[in-house]
């Protein structure tokens, strides 16, 4: 009886359980990626900053402006075909003064604040210049500049913190010229020439005002008589009056110290025509331009002028200012129309070495102007920068003047061609009097 009750019991055990729902499976979990951060690209160096902005403002419907456009865009090129600076590509950027105060402070405002300039090159004509300044200083932005009043550099002296952004780079002094046209009075004497009366013809501008401040008394220690100053304005064009007048004083030397005028082409033709028994003989920005014997029908023969900004076509004074010629001529089919052309150029690379010495320095950011200026004022007289010219400041910003550095070389227009006729360093041409002289 028991043994049926056990096999009873088995049997209702084993029912139940069959009766009970299978468990369900438990999913195998899948595989959980490993959490990684998502990849965070490398930060732009100098607080994100993307390319270098370098702008060009000038009067560029003139030789002066195209020279300064196509020597910025060449170093811009050649820059960035190298890696930049830093790493970091060039772009340029232009404005134009059209030559216009007011017109030229706007223009470097929206260059410096719309454009984002890092830096600004260019200028010319005294009186923009110092419209621009203001603007540079509110802006603070690195400007390497143009122009000759000493008035600018004096800005620098007098309010180093305000100023300090401005650099000439272009040309000296406008007092500087007063030394060079002294020297070349001396050069002429020392080669028998009789100077004991000057007839002058200048810009009416303030540049010159600067010139005759150092000139006068010059002329005064070497017992030399001004018969007459006479100022013109832009694009005068009547010199044959003038001419006539030096004759009818019996100047032995016409005078030019004329670059706003823009018309030294002129005055030389007419010189040429006239056979006026003077030297003509001084500073005539125009002269400078490679064209401006053919453009006076080649009347500008004999024609004495200081080369300002311390090149010509004909005798580059460095290495690379020979190269930066020829690569000129190849890429635009023509020489550099102004000297202008070199300042800019060396401009864009002075820079791009300063900045460059910065971060080697060690500087957070060597694109920030403060920095920049501090880099740029390395290259003193001590420690110049050769480039197309040999380059150095002083403590006003003012460019160093002088055999070694940047000078306006004693030069003359002979048969077609550009000489330099002294100092001895530089010097590639014997002095040669017009066959009329003493007529």
């Amino acid at each position: 009886m028991m043994r049926k009750l056990l096999i009873l019991v088995f049997v209702g055990l084993l029912l139940f359980g069959c009766a009970q729902p299978a468990p369900k499976p438990t999913p195998t979990p899948t595989p959980t990626a490993t959490p990684t951060a998502t990849p965070t690209p490398t930060p732009p160096p100098f607080g994100g900053k993307k390319e270098v902005v370098i702008g060009v403002i000038a009067p560029m419907a003139t030789l002066i402006g195209k020279a300064e456009k196509n020597a910025a865009q060449l170093a811009v090129e050649e820059i960035n075909a190298a890696g930049g600076i830093l790493g970091l590509k060039i772009k340029l950027v232009e404005g134009d003064t059209k030559l216009n105060p007011d017109t030229a402070a706007s223009e470097f405002r929206r260059l410096a604040t719309v454009e984002k300039a890092d830096m600004i090159t260019g200028g010319f004509s005294s009186g923009v210049m110092f419209s621009m300044m203001e603007v540079m200083a509110e802006t603070k932005t690195v400007f390497l500049a143009d122009a000759s009043s000493p008035g600018h550099p004096a800005k620098v002296a007098e309010d180093y913190d305000k100023y300090k952004y401005w650099f000439r780079i272009h040309q000296n002094n406008g007092s500087t010229f007063a030394w060079d046209l002294a020297a070349m009075i001396d050069f002429l004497r020392d080669k028998g020439v009789k100077i004991d009366k000057v007839y002058i013809i200048r810009d009416e501008h303030v540049w010159t005002d600067a010139v005759m401040k150092g000139l006068t008394p010059e002329l005064e220690k070497r017992n030399i008589e001004i018969v007459k100053d006479v100022t013109v304005g832009r694009g005068y064009t009547e010199y044959e009056q003038h001419l006539l007048e030096a004759k009818d004083l019996k100047a032995d030397l016409i005078m030019p110290i004329l670059a706003i005028a823009g018309t030294g082409d002129v005055l030389a033709k007419s010189w040429g025509e006239l056979q006026i028994p003077a030297l003509l003989a001084g500073h005539d920005l125009a002269a400078i331009d490679y064209q401006f014997y053919d453009k006076t029908e080649g009347m500008a023969n004999y024609e004495i002028f200081i080369a300002d900004g311390g090149a010509l076509v004909t005798a580059p004074p460095t290495d690379i200012a020979k190269k930066f010629i020829e690569n000129y001529k190849a890429k635009f089919g023509h020489y550099p129309e102004a000297h202008q052309a070199y300042g800019t150029y060396d401009a864009i690379y002075t820079y791009k070495a300063a900045v460059e010495a910065a971060y080697k320095a060690g500087e957070k950011n060597p694109f920030d102007p403060d920095v920049v200026v501090k880099y740029l004022e390395k290259y003193d007289p001590k420690n110049p920068i050769a480039l197309t010219r040999t380059i150095a400041w002083h403590k006003n910003h003012a460019l160093a003047w002088g055999d070694n550095y940047v000078r306006n070389w004693i030069s003359q227009w002979q048969d077609g061609k550009q000489y330099i006729l002294t100092p001895q360093k530089v010097a590639n041409g014997e002095l040669k009097l017009p066959p009329w002289l003493g007529q």
